[in-house]
């Protein structure tokens, strides 16, 4: 989300997916002002004639917790059906290498960019990308066109498109026929495509993501999304990872249909050494968007030269099934805060009123399945890891991880009709089997009988108040692309890591902290990172202030905290009263009627109790301030200030004592201190000692 200067409202909420979300919504671009010298799509930037990376970056097997808002309820909520399905991507999928495994356009085939990604150019990153400014005045928020150029991020114009789904993945959208048995109730999809969905009739296009795929899950067909996890009020009280111990058909008709590790099928031209794709794009069916969506039509189709394919995401890469549990309650027409199972049932992050909430343990980056051409019809091969992704840095799926996004969805529906098949409902659900369809559509005359929705409906409740006046009605304000209605949020580009399995030093020029090898370490690593944005409360709306997630921790021994936060230069400009940190705007060292910061800066310090709001004193004696004509009012030396400094920490802190070599007290210096440029790397708390502990 980027904006020009002094703007609160995003400029575009079509760059790259469908949000449904209030123009106020969202989080500024993590990144400094400026192209990409400031900070490229990679997070490098130079400072100082370095090279330094700026990606935020979470280890495999770490804890993560994921928020969000739900505006119109959910969880045990009688007034709503919701459900909350996450997602993540990283470049082997949205810009895939493998051949054969996705179905074949005009960029990848068994002809062109064989065993190569179709859009990264060299070292620019293709997908997913955030955009990057060709300068301090562009704001990066158009729309990346619809074309295979502004894919290949060769030129800064092409650099400052975000994208997610690929070219090739929204060209299939809009060529393949849309499923025209789903319910549309009286709505006229203008679109014989995926586009037109009940929910986008008209077929607009947001960014390069599709609408069908956006507004129904689990989807028919292969998509480059891992599920991380669905959360339904159709859960059991356990949370389950395998569809024999799901306690409800809901969780594991979602489990088994998970493209996981469920088969999708696709339709292609013939995977053999004399295929040409043209025979599909060329053809009529491909050119009058009505490419076959189903095995049958794909069959019947030009004389039998076309084939049906069915492929899932564990036979290239080792993807687990995802969890489902059930989602936190939450109250209707509220962004706010949630209550109940919101923390994954575990006792990690203290049970309460939270943000609706997801503890994400971050995937293992997974290992690639070898196979045969031999061994599946659509031929893809794979006899080495390079054969799935090489990586800019020869380094595989370690390279591909180094580039991923997270995507929520949040589906708000109510009980006004069956919407589930029958596999997800229980046998002794009284709407079994009974699932809206096309044949519960209306023909656009009026006719309504079938449809359980209409536009603007009105519902007669009485007789009349005579036998002279009509019957008495309430008017619906209702829209029926709304209902069953789809949001979406997304992430900025994130990295996933492998633990360490060796020391690293620091490194100042590069600003890397010294890292520590994890090589035997058993506990969680959590990461506390920080929300929220520049503003108070009502500015902010309907985003946050800033906190600490999670701002509260219960830890076991051995187990390790990843602070780790970002910055933005680019939220709207506020007044002095309305946040602190950063430079003046603009940062160009120059200018002197300095405007409003637009920046954000974060820290941590040590406080006396929770309810204060300022640091405890670090000092022990009186500073100098602007307002002093002495510049030195406690007259104490450097070092004695210093001495001073370390007896208030003891005195402040539970150290054990003041000892200047004792490691207790040292490491409440260093997190007294944080600043990564001077780190010795991961700290240690207690190890037989009372460290930061009453």
């Amino acid at each position: 989300r980027t904006h020009t200067h002094g703007q609160v409202n995003r400029n575009n909420g079509n760059r790259l997916f469908d949000s449904q979300n209030n123009a106020k919504g969202g989080y500024a671009c993590p990144r400094a002002v400026g192209d990409n010298n400031v900070q490229a799509e990679d997070g490098t930037g130079e400072l100082g004639g370095e090279v330094q990376d700026k990606t935020m970056y979470y280890y495999e097997g770490s804890v993560l917790p994921v928020e969000w808002t739900n505006q119109h309820g959910c969880g045990q909520n009688s007034k709503v059906n919701c459900e909350i399905v996450i997602q993540y991507a990283c470049e082997d999928t949205l810009d895939p290498q493998i051949d054969n495994f996705w179905p074949w356009t005009d960029t990848k085939n068994n002809d062109k960019n064989v065993g190569d990604q179709a859009f990264r150019s060299g070292s620019n990153l293709a997908a997913p990308r955030d955009g990057i400014p060709t300068d301090a005045n562009d704001a990066a928020t158009d729309t990346i066109p619809d074309t295979e150029d502004a894919a290949i991020p060769d030129d800064n114009n092409d650099q400052r498109y975000g994208m997610h789904e690929s070219y090739d993945f929204y060209q299939l959208c809009q060529r393949t026929a849309r499923n025209e048995g789903l319910y549309t109730a009286d709505q006229r999809v203008r679109r014989t495509d995926q586009r037109g969905t009940r929910q986008n009739p008209n077929g607009n296009r947001r960014g390069l993501e599709c609408p069908e795929e956006r507004d129904y899950y689990p989807w028919w067909h292969p998509d480059p999304w891992i599920d991380v996890a669905v959360l339904t009020n159709d859960a059991g009280d356990t949370p389950c990872t395998d569809p024999d111990e799901c306690e409800t058909a809901r969780c594991k008709y979602y489990l088994e249909n998970s493209f996981n590790k469920a088969e999708k099928g696709y339709c292609d031209v013939k995977h053999n050494d004399g295929a040409d794709v043209t025979d599909k794009t060329n053809s009529q069916l491909w050119n009058n968007r009505q490419w076959p969506n189903n095995k049958d039509d794909c069959e019947d189709a030009d004389d039998g030269n076309f084939a049906w394919y069915s492929v899932k995401m564990s036979d290239v890469i080792d993807v687990p099934y995802p969890t489902c549990m059930k989602t936190g309650f939450s109250r209707v027409n509220q962004l706010g805060n949630s209550f109940d199972a919101t923390v994954n049932g575990t006792d990690d992050a203290p049970f309460g009123v939270n943000a609706n909430r997801f503890l994400w343990q971050i995937p293992t980056i997974p290992e690639v399945v070898q196979s045969a051409a031999s061994d599946n019809s659509a031929k893809f091969a794979i006899s080495s890891d390079d054969d799935y992704f090489t990586g800019s840095s020869n380094n595989n799926l370690e390279d591909a991880y180094q580039s991923c996004t997270l995507r929520l969805r949040y589906n708000l529906s109510t009980s006004d009709f069956a919407a589930w098949p029958a596999d997800a409902m229980e046998d002794n659900h009284p709407w079994k089997g009974l699932m809206v369809d096309s044949n519960n559509n209306t023909q656009n005359n009026g006719d309504g009988e079938n449809t359980p929705l209409q536009q603007d409906p009105y519902y007669y409740i009485g007789a009349g108040d005579s036998s002279a006046k009509g019957s008495q009605f309430v008017s619906m304000a209702a829209n029926t692309n709304q209902y069953a209605r789809t949001f979406q949020d997304r992430s900025y580009r994130f990295a996933i890591r492998k633990k360490p399995t060796a020391d690293a030093a620091a490194d100042n020029s590069a600003d890397t902290p010294a890292v520590k090898s994890m090589s035997g370490k058993t506990g969680k690593i959590y990461n506390v990172n920080v929300r929220g944005k520049r503003g108070n409360i009502v500015q902010t709306y309907p985003a946050v202030e800033y906190d600490f997630v999670p701002n509260s921790l219960a830890l076991d021994e051995g187990d390790m905290i990843h602070f780790q936060w970002q910055g933005s230069d680019y939220n709207p400009r506020r007044g002095c009263n309305d946040a602190e940190g950063g430079p003046p705007d603009p940062n160009d060292g120059t200018t002197t009627s300095a405007q409003n910061s637009r920046a954000d800066r974060n820290n941590i310090v040590f406080m006396d109790f929770s309810a204060a709001n300022i640091p405890m004193d670090y000092l022990g004696y009186k500073a100098a301030t602007a307002e002093d004509d002495d510049d030195n009012p406690s007259g104490l030396s450097y070092n004695e200030k210093v001495q001073t400094m370390k007896e208030m920490m003891v005195n402040n802190t539970p150290c054990g004592g003041f000892d200047p070599d004792d490691e207790c007290f040292n490491s409440v210096v260093r997190l007294s201190y944080l600043n990564q440029q001077s780190d010795e790397g991961s700290i240690s708390f207690r190890d037989d000692n009372d460290c930061l502990t009453e």
